[in-house]
């Protein structure tokens, strides 16, 4: 899905002052959905991605978040400090709407 508007973010332990947030550069990497059986969607160059072997992104710890600037491709920032695979903890998507 091409957007301008997109951006991932960390909120880093619950505190926002250590948040990070990383607004998309190339718009058409903002959101892509891969294979539905065990991929969720991925933002950017899987850059950051979703993904899971019992469709539930909370269970096991396949998700991942790439980190360095070299990685970087189209968002800003990294959000980790990590290549450690992890599991996400509240998985919600919203749909945008085009008019």
């Amino acid at each position: 899905m091409e957007t301008k508007d997109s951006f991932i973010f960390s909120l880093k332990n619950g505190n926002i002052k250590n948040s990070i947030l990383s607004r998309v550069k190339t718009k058409c990497f903002a959101l892509v959905y891969g294979s539905q059986k065990i991929h969720g969607p991925f933002f950017g160059n899987w850059e950051f991605s979703l993904m899971s072997n019992v469709n539930d992104f909370t269970k096991d710890k396949l998700c991942w978040c790439v980190y360095g600037s070299k990685y970087s491709y189209s968002y800003e920032k990294c959000i980790r400090t990590t290549d450690e695979r992890f599991s996400i903890v509240d998985y919600e998507v919203f749909k945008i709407v085009k008019k």
